[in-house]
């Protein structure tokens, strides 16, 4: 068996647009982890009532079976927010350094000439 290989396309992107590309679809994914937060905070708003007053009456088990389900989304989000993270990583070593015009101190630290 062979290895498969990717057949010619008209327009494959090149380096660049492929970084753009990730770098736009982190920036999505960030926008959308908003909107889940977002919706979230408008649920315990409800929940909670404008002046505290619990509008639904919920007993002790409801209200922490509710926050239960709080934290639970925000974990989820913390985790998604941490593979963004490593995905951000992993995109920003596609990108060359050019360290003659670089002033940082990691370039300095790593024996590269400083500017």
């Amino acid at each position: 068996m062979s290895m498969p290989s990717i057949p010619k396309e008209p327009h494959r992107p090149d380096k660049n647009e492929v970084i753009i590309d990730l770098l736009e679809s982190i920036a999505l994914e960030e926008i959308a982890l908003s909107h889940i937060l977002n919706a979230e905070a408008e649920k315990i708003q409800a929940f909670v009532g404008e002046c505290l007053d619990f509008p639904t009456d919920p007993n002790n088990h409801e209200i922490i079976k509710f926050n239960k389900s709080v934290q639970s989304l925000i974990e989820t989000v913390v985790m998604k927010e941490w593979l963004l993270l490593k995905k951000l990583e992993s995109v920003m070593e596609l990108i060359p350094i050019h360290h003659s015009k670089c002033h940082c101190m990691t370039c300095k630290g790593k024996g590269h000439h400083p500017c």
